[in-house]
């Protein structure tokens, strides 16, 4: 029979969309993925999409206590990206004009394999939308990549930061470890971009 409905645990392990148990029929292996991950004092939403064999789509978010306009500035501090997100080795941020920034940026996909990832990124902001867009423009590691972050004002005055991204890694690299390296870097750099908002 397909595997049952793993439920989330107390531990913040993963809560795993799985087949039906009515069939095999119903089994969908490009199902997404659904998790609620608990790091570093926040319970961070995460899901991943096979959206063809070699592209997946990642989204997800965070709860903040603090309002809509501290947690832009955490996003948009460009800057700051090293502190949220442990992965990056080299940082450079070019400001254009208003609402502009271009990013040249090496991160380590694995330390072991010695395999790093070298992107150009084009920073779009969109303060009536409250989003801002992140585009490669050039590069190697990636194919594809675009992520967006986006903000959700609630009644209580706390923001809902939400993440997603849909990406191509280059054949070089192994699509499990690319995948395990995404599920481990965006709860952590939400979880740290919380933190910073929450200070401000």
């Amino acid at each position: 029979p397909p595997p049952a409905l793993r439920p989330a645990r107390a531990d913040g392990a993963a809560m795993v969309l799985a087949p039906s148990a009515r069939g095999l029929g119903d089994w969908n292996p490009f199902a997404p993925r659904a998790e609620r991950i608990r790091e570093g004092g926040c319970e961070v939403d995460f899901r991943m999409e096979i959206v063809h064999l070699t592209k997946r789509r990642v989204s997800g978010g965070v709860a903040i206590a603090a309002p809509a306009a501290d947690v832009w500035r955490a996003v948009t501090s460009y800057e700051r990206f090293p502190d949220f997100i442990p992965s990056i080795i080299s940082h450079d941020v070019r400001r254009g004009e208003a609402g502009r920034a271009v990013i040249d940026q090496v991160s380590q996909l694995s330390r072991r394999l010695n395999m790093r990832s070298q992107m150009t990124l084009e920073a779009v902001e969109s303060p009536d939308a409250r989003s801002v867009t992140l585009r490669r423009v050039s590069g190697h590691g990636f194919l594809e990549f675009e992520g967006q972050y986006s903000l959700s004002p609630r009644p209580d005055g706390s923001t809902y930061l939400g993440y997603s991204v849909e990406l191509v890694p280059c054949p070089i690299f192994p699509l499990p470890l690319v995948e395990q390296k995404i599920r481990k870097e965006v709860p952590k750099m939400l979880a740290a971009m919380s933190r910073y908002a929450r200070r401000l």
